[in-house]
């Protein structure tokens, strides 16, 4: 009984032990395999971010890959580009207008009294123009005009005289939009010259005299901000151009209207091929004042005909505004109206000569009762043509005018050599 009880203890104390220290073993197993994890742990982290770097390397690599690739087409468009107009120069064409003189000099009486100003040069204006196509349907023009005055042209009411020192402007001459619509019609729209006096408008006196006859451009001229619709109907034997227009109709100022009443002109030239005759007509009518109360009406009757190297022009102006202000409360009727006559042969394709005479009767304001400025003025002129745009005139002008009431009276002759081109 006592050998099994000492063999059970024995038995307990070797097995006990063992057990002990297989528990002892485990444990630090566990805190090595513990500490291995950690490791693995911390050098997954590193591959990790080690991975994440090479990523971006690679990444970076392939966008310098892209760019380097885009270096050549860059280089490519950089020459296209060297040799393509930018936008905003696709379309647009510049030119101009210059006017001047390399002599001028006019001698004569004011009131009887002999009076003439000195031999001069200098220029007159300078008209630049912009026109940008911007589609195949519309249009922008935009012309400038700088303008140099000496008060070197005699008028009734001052001296015959010429400043010392010149002033010099600049305004908005034309500027509208061209649209070209359907069925042959065409529309424009802005600051623009109507079609009423065609000499004027389309500005073909300008390669014929450097000076126009004295009075008549007061007589012809219309500066205005509307609509103009064109068309022109096409026959057998002859045509006909037809300029509808919706105006400010204002006189004083081009850019804005002073009342709710439009003014409305219509235009017409009828052409006849086998004579060569065209016919022109103008009528305009609307109201001038602030109330839109007093109607003004402006018409024009004319003709041009050619026949060879012989071509022949001719119109009658009339204009009236009702009740305009002579001064202070006193009102009357203002005309403007007169004509004239135009003859031109052509020598040569490089010469050419005309004579034209015109008479004008412009009313005058400011005086206790309505009266005019009547001029009768006739010009000799020679043209020769560096080139077609570019013209050496030579001009003669004679001009007696005189006050209806009999206090101005003005006659004198003046000279000039100038040159108009057109670019």
């Amino acid at each position: 009984m006592k050998l099994a009880v000492i063999l059970l203890v024995a038995g307990v104390l070797v097995f006990g032990n063992a057990a002990l220290v297989k528990a002892d073993e485990m444990s630090e197993m566990k805190e090595q395999i513990k500490a291995l994890q950690e490791t693995i742990n911390a050098q997954q982290k590193t591959i990790g971010t080690l991975n994440s770097k090479i990523q971006a390397i690679e990444t970076k690599q392939e966008a310098q890959a892209q760019e380097i690739k885009k270096v050549p087409e860059l280089a490519q468009t950089v020459g296209e580009l060297k040799n393509k107009p930018s936008a905003l120069l696709e379309g647009l064409t510049v030119g101009g207008h210059l006017k001047l003189y390399m002599f001028d000099r006019s001698d004569g009486e004011r009131n009887g009294v002999n009076q003439h100003n000195n031999l001069s040069g200098g220029i007159n204006h300078f008209f630049l123009y912009l026109t940008k196509e911007l589609g195949d349907w519309l249009k922008i023009d935009v012309q400038t005009d700088t303008s140099i005055s000496a008060s070197a042209t005699p008028s009734l009411g001052s001296d015959i005289t010429r400043a010392t020192s010149s002033t010099t402007s600049t305004t908005i001459y034309q500027a509208f939009m061209t649209a070209f619509l359907p069925q042959g019609f065409e529309a424009r729209v802005g600051v623009l010259n109507p079609i009423f006096s065609e000499e004027y408008a389309k500005e073909t006196w300008w390669h014929e005299l450097y000076h126009q006859n004295t009075g008549l451009a007061n007589l012809q001229s219309w500066h205005d901000s509307g609509i103009e619709l064109y068309k022109n109907f096409d026959f057998d034997k002859w045509s006909l151009p037809v300029y509808l227009y919706y105006l400010n109709g204002n006189t004083a100022d081009r850019y804005v209207d002073n009342n709710e009443n439009k003014t409305v002109m219509l235009h017409i030239a009828p052409e006849f091929f086998q004579t060569k005759l065209r016919l022109l007509g103008s009528l305009g009518y609307g109201k001038w004042d602030d109330k839109g109360s007093h109607p003004l009406l402006r018409s024009v009757t004319g003709f041009d005909w050619k026949y060879q190297k012989f071509n022949l022009t001719g119109e009658y102006i009339y204009n009236k505004w009702d009740q305009l202000v002579t001064t202070g409360t006193i009102t009357a009727d203002g005309k403007r109206e007169g004509y004239y006559l135009r003859a031109m042969y052509n020598f040569t394709p490089k010469w050419r000569g005309l004579v034209k005479y015109s008479h004008a009767e412009l009313y005058k304001t400011g005086l206790a009762f309505m009266k005019s400025d009547n001029y009768d003025t006739t010009i000799l002129a020679v043209d020769y043509f560096l080139t077609p745009n570019s013209t050496i005139i030579g001009q003669y002008q004679f001009v007696d005018a005189d006050r209806s009431d009999g206090s101005e009276s003005l006659d004198f002759g003046r000279f000039t050599l100038g040159w108009r081109t057109t670019f």
